[in-house]
């Protein structure tokens, strides 16, 4: 006890002076300094761009053996008279030794009085979170080394700020629950679980309403709404999705908010689940802090999305929830447990259905239901046990596989559509144009679903015969006019890792024609067979960027609600949403200062909790519950990484969102375990 209390007591005086150092810093940093721009590199593309030059055409005519003359084509820049706008990368430099962009500080120029300094920069602009990076346009050629007398104050970086503050709300608990026990203000159960139940319906008044209605501005977002109206149903984006937007619409209205809605509640309904399961095994008031998990970037600001990958998660995450729920709080109640047994099965079907390649992530979850059921009969004979568990797994595994199949049949009623092979490219081209909008396509194409992973195809396609130099395997009608091998080399070194670009009409440098190709995945099958080496090298390539990325789907800014035009017509709803500076403060703060979590994090711990689990399994010879719960959903996991990793056209964190809603299952699951068989009690505590 003495050790205890002399332990709080330097951590409170360590505190304590973490807090005057941040106000310190906070003082020293507005201080406005001076610094210079240096390092002055014209960008190619954006000075091509704002003087209304063809990009691709005009790059062309200064490739040599495969390479941009970088030299010549900045000749032809700064000699043109007809360039009158130049865009130069820079980086700010600092004649303080001390107080500069560093760890700990960010920094930001005053852009203003940069403008009003230098007439000839008409737009200058620095990279976010306060790096050192930034763009600006000017209206001549910039030949100095240097430009001088640039104001600049530092200010904190957030993360700093977000460890620091958490770590003194921290102390403030840690010393708060000395005086007040939380289990002396809750007097029963029933009151923990109502005050659990109320946090929980707080949390999500306040987050629907700061995110109200929700960000469906991707175009992915607008076919699929348009197509619930008009029942022009496809199965480019899984079906499903139109169909229950449709049966909402003839309910309630036609409102844009629907998907955010149903994210918001699976997240608080999964997560205040959780917290009453670990409340009622544990009888710990304290694990209302579990709500904080809503204000992780990756969870708060994610879900606000209405993208189908962001809908299917939180379906999942209601089910594993429910399932956790089901482990931790043994319900007497038939029709209890019925219901509940309901939801999870629905949340799982309708997470199946709502994304093409979900099938991969539900199927260990399904394993795991199994499982319980075969744990429920209780077989004598152990090989018995196993039979049951591996017939009932193939059977549920042909079932999943049918009802992906048959699902479109059921909502798509026309014949002709589902496998669209005879577009005459020369009428498309001449009517709309050789690039073709993403949503004018989606109206022509969007239904003949079988063609959506020739991006994955080509891409991949493209890795084998280009590294080979072998095109032998390619038909020659996939190509556009004017396009042959050589532009697919070309391509494909400069774009490797998004295979959109090589087959889908708006992006003008395409390859491949964007629709039917024939016998494109006998293709694919053919150039990995005989190219291994080449595709693993491609796969290897393209595990190494998903893992290693940092971009998350997070708006980065509190979004201003408006309604596109062709929705409107469609008589969706108008909310005249005015921008709002209390919401615009809350969701940027809550930007700037909640913790983000990255690919390589994420995957981290979805792999080292499958190995361990699998080990723990093996070793202890042990079939607990919330042990085999944690090896199947981290195998739901690492499976899901697997299937992006091989099967996807571009690099995009929406694709691994379903580790994330996992993981926090995940670590509360397993902690909950290993506390249950006394490590925590023996090393920790």
């Amino acid at each position: 006890m003495k050790n205890k209390n002399i332990f709080l007591k330097i951590y409170i005086v360590f505190v304590i002076i973490l807090a005057i150092s941040i106000i310190v810093l906070y003082v020293l940093g507005k201080k406005e300094r001076i610094g210079y721009l240096s390092d002055f590199e014209i960008n190619v593309d954006k000075t091509l761009e704002i003087n209304g030059l063809d990009l691709e055409k005009t790059k062309k005519l200064f490739i040599i053996e495969d390479k941009l003359d970088e030299t010549s084509i900045n000749n032809f820049l700064f000699t043109n008279i007809s360039i009158t706008n130049y865009s130069y990368n820079f980086r700010i430099k600092y004649y303080n030794k001390v107080f500069r962009n560093s760890d700990i500080y960010g920094v930001y120029p005053n852009i203003n009085q940069i403008l009003e300094n230098n007439n000839y920069i008409k737009k200058i602009e620095m990279n976010e979170n306060g790096g050192p990076f930034g763009n600006l346009i000017s209206s001549k050629v910039i030949d100095a080394e240097k430009i001088d007398n640039i104001a600049y104050v530092l200010k904190l970086k957030p993360m700093l700020l977000t460890y620091s503050i958490f770590i003194i709300f921290l102390t403030i608990y840690i010393k708060i629950r000395n005086i007040f026990n939380l289990k002396k203000i809750f007097h029963t159960d029933r009151d923990v679980i109502i005050t659990i139940i109320l946090i929980g319906f707080i949390l999500f008044l306040f987050h629907f309403w700061l995110g109200f209605p929700g960000y469906f501005y991707n175009p992915d977002n607008i076919v699929i709404l348009k197509q619930s109206i008009l029942k022009d149903y496809s199965n480019w984006h899984p079906v499903i999705i139109a169909v229950i937007l449709n049966l909402l619409y003839k309910i309630f209205g036609q409102h844009t908010f629907y998907l955010t809605l149903i994210n918001l509640i699976c997240l608080y309904s999964g997560l205040s689940l959780i917290i009453i399961a670990l409340y009622l095994k544990y009888k710990n008031p304290q694990v209302l802090l579990l709500f904080c998990i809503a204000f992780i970037s990756d969870m708060f600001f994610t879900t606000l999305t209405q993208l189908k990958d962001i809908t299917c998660s939180m379906f999942i995450w209601l089910s594993i929830s429910l399932i956790f729920f089901m482990i931790l709080v043994p319900i007497k109640n038939i029709i209890l447990n019925i219901i509940i047994r309901l939801i999870i099965l629905v949340s799982l079907l309708l997470a199946l259905l709502w994304r093409h390649n979900a099938i991969v992530t539900i199927y260990p979850i399904i394993l795991f239901l199994i499982f319980l059921l075969v744990c429920k009969f209780n077989l004598k004979s152990k090989l018995k046990n196993v039979f049951l568990f591996i017939s009932i797994s193939f059977i549920v595994a042909i079932l999943m596989v049918f009802i992906v199949k048959i699902n479109p049949y059921i909502w798509i009623k026309s014949n002709n559509g589902y496998y669209y092979k005879d577009i005459n490219y020369d009428d498309l081209y001449s009517k709309y144009g050789y690039v073709i909008d993403y949503e004018i396509w989606m109206d022509i194409n969007d239904r003949f679903a079988r063609n959506a992973p020739n991006n994955i195809f080509a891409m991949q396609i493209a890795a084998c015969a280009a590294a080979n130099n072998d095109d032998s395997l390619i038909p020659s009608d996939w190509y556009e006019k004017g396009k042959d091998f050589e532009d697919l080399k070309k391509l494909y070194n400069s774009t490797s890792l998004f295979g959109d670009v090589f087959v889908f009409s708006h992006f003008p440098q395409r390859i491949f024609k964007p629709g039917y190709l024939e016998n494109i995945n006998k293709v694919w099958i053919k150039y990995i067979l005989k190219y291994p080496k080449s595709y693993i090298s491609h796969i290897l390539k393209f595990a190494n960027s998903v893992i290693l990325s940092k971009n998350v789907w997070i708006i980065g800014s509190y979004h201003t609600y408006y309604i596109p035009k062709n929705l409107e017509e469609l008589n969706f709803k108008n909310y005249n949403i005015e921008p709002n500076s209390v919401k615009i403060s809350i969701y940027n703060f809550l930007h700037t200062f909640s913790i983000r979590l990255y690919n390589l994090f994420n995957i981290f711990i979805s792999i080292l909790i499958f190995f361990t689990s699998l080990f723990l399994i093996i070793k202890l010879r042990s079939f607990n519950k919330l042990l085999m719960y944690s090896f199947f959903v981290s195998f739901s996991s690492f499976a899901t990484i697997i299937i992006v990793i091989i099967f996807t056209s571009l690099n995009d964190s929406r694709f691994l969102f379903p580790i994330v809603v996992m993981n926090f299952s995940l670590l509360v699951s397993f902690i909950s375990y290993i506390y249950d068989i006394g490590l925590i009690k023996k090393y920790f505590i």
